[in-house]
């Protein structure tokens, strides 16, 4: 029999499907979530080791929107869209009139849409349909010291040498990451292995594949030995308390109290621990009582809180063993992350006109990909700017 918490749980926990962080898997998915994310991170220590160049590793480009083009599976003519491509009433893009209909209330997206359908045909294969990251269009080039350099999201991106100057003579520039198959639109099925190399070359689009090479990284032992230190130190956790996942289990999911805690660690830089997950529920119900208007409703919340931070507090053991392992798998991560960042994608980057690594990279496992990013850096610059 569930208990009150469950269905608590139950109602709040979100449908919406994003790429994961390799460790946060557990804690969304528990002891399933533990093992992909063990075999995901362990693919990627052997591509490093072997280097290589495939698109079972990928480097994330911060390109901003996301747009869906190519020739209709249906109809054959060619279309730009954003990710509404695929609404059970999708918003497709023949012609210019159709973006000005579809999208008239979000001018920003509109002008990446026009550039996309003018200048994407003259580049994309005669079928297919494919989704990439709006890296720029003509004005959002600007000229440093540097190089030439543009800022689709958080990121700036500067160019220098031949690359720069394919990026000053192109109208916009696209990073494509997916490739989709099957008869329409809805039934589609996302492909993270895009076939780039049937795409054609032209002046007015600049192309960046986002396979990741790691032929000329370093991999010294001492990092080798540290990511299976902490990857060991993590399995060792995961074998040992086999119990951990169903006492922590009201607490998994997308959206759940275990994933927004984790987001709020990495904005504040504080230890993820059993307390502190209790510190933030309470936190969050506080909120979400200051806007009640009945003494009555507002004890609803008190005691759905309680039944959280109770439930903790009686298997805290499980919830700090939790969280120990999730650190190690981080850990384990960044050394991944490091050693990745020393091939940038001939790219530099800075956020605030501080030099960083790129975005982060996706390892695709079992058919599935896993986010690799320095949180410490990136993630938390990026939930910051949200929050602003």
């Amino acid at each position: 029999m569930k208990s009150f918490l469950f269905f608590l749980t139950e109602a709040e926990e979100s449908k919406l499907k994003h790429i994961h962080h390799a460790e946060d898997r557990p804690l969304l998915h528990g002891s399933e979530g533990f093992n992909h994310a063990h075999k995901a991170l362990l693919q990627t220590h052997e591509h490093i080791k072997s280097g290589g160049n495939s698109s079972h590793l990928t480097m994330k480009y911060d390109g901003s929107p996301s747009i869906v083009f190519g020739h209709h599976p249906e109809t054959g003519k060619f279309f730009v869209a954003s990710k509404s491509a695929f609404n059970v009433n999708p918003k497709i893009n023949y012609n210019h009139e159709d973006i000005k209909k579809n999208h008239g209330h979000a001018p920003g997206l509109v002008e990446k849409l026009h550039a996309a359908l003018n200048h994407l045909p003259k580049v994309a294969p005669k079928t297919g349909v494919y989704q990439g990251d709006m890296m720029y269009t003509d004005g959002d080039k600007k000229e440093t010291k540097k190089g030439v350099s543009f800022t689709p999201n958080t990121i700036t991106y500067t160019a220098k040498g031949e690359k720069g100057d394919r990026i000053r003579r192109s109208k916009m520039g696209v990073v494509v990451h997916t490739q989709y198959h099957g008869k329409d639109l809805q039934s589609m099925k996302s492909d993270p292995h895009p076939d780039v190399h049937n795409f054609g070359q032209h002046p007015d689009v600049w192309q960046q594949s986002a396979e990741h090479d790691t032929r000329n990284i370093h991999y010294s032992e001492k990092d080798q030995q540290e990511f299976h230190n902490h990857l060991s130190a993590a399995k060792e956790i995961h074998d040992n308390n086999p119990k951990m996942y169903h006492f922590t289990s009201p607490h998994h999911g997308d959206a759940n109290h275990l994933a927004t805690y984790i987001n709020q660690t990495v904005r504040t830089g504080e230890t993820p621990s059993a307390e502190g997950l209790k510190k933030h529920i309470e936190e969050k119900y506080k909120k979400l009582s200051s806007k009640l208007k009945t003494p009555a409703a507002v004890g609803r919340k008190t005691a759905e809180a309680k039944t959280h931070t109770d439930h903790i507090e009686q298997h805290k053991e499980h919830y700090d063993n939790l969280l120990k392992m999730h650190h190690h798998l981080q850990q384990s991560k960044n050394i991944l992350v490091k050693n990745l960042e020393q091939h940038e994608g001939g790219l530099e980057h800075h956020i605030d006109g501080k030099r960083t690594g790129p975005e982060g990279f996706v390892v695709n496992h079992a058919g599935e990909p896993t986010k690799l990013v320095n949180r410490e850096e990136f993630a938390r610059a990026n939930l910051l700017k949200v929050r602003k």
